[in-house]
């Protein structure tokens, strides 16, 4: 059974998903997938090769949705949380001759809406003035 180990790398804090075995009278741990620096928010996820061709060609043909991609993962067995997600990356590995998806969310934007000029009409000119 696996579970999710947290790593301290300088000042960040980075998760992955391992599993224990015992070999030769000894535990070893094994790792499974690297889950980045949000263990609720993976943002790389090893798939099988036939499904690593049907995303691509979806893909390609430019009528994929996020919505879609989120059910086709947790479809493959990668159950993740559905957040506003900005792009996805194929990826293979030549030297381990396995695919994985990398998945982009959109950052939060710490700047308020206050912040931006409102925009009004000037009813003489019928041009758009900042405030």
């Amino acid at each position: 059974m696996s579970f999710i180990r947290k790593i301290k790398r300088g000042e960040k804090i980075y998760y992955a998903e391992v599993e224990n075995r015992w070999i030769n009278g000894k535990c070893v741990q094994k790792h499974i997938r690297s889950l980045g620096t949000d263990p609720d928010r993976p943002t790389n996820l090893p798939i099988e090769p036939v499904h690593f061709s049907y995303l691509a060609v979806r893909l390609m043909q430019g009528d994929l949705t996020p919505n879609e991609v989120f059910d086709m993962l947790e479809g493959m067995g990668h159950p993740i949380t559905r957040d506003s997600l900005e792009r996805i990356g194929i990826n293979y590995d030549f030297g381990k001759k396995t695919f994985y998806i990398y998945l982009f969310y959109q950052k939060n934007s710490k700047k308020s809406t206050t912040d931006v000029p409102s925009v009004k009409k000037d009813s003489m000119s019928k041009e758009q003035t900042k405030e």
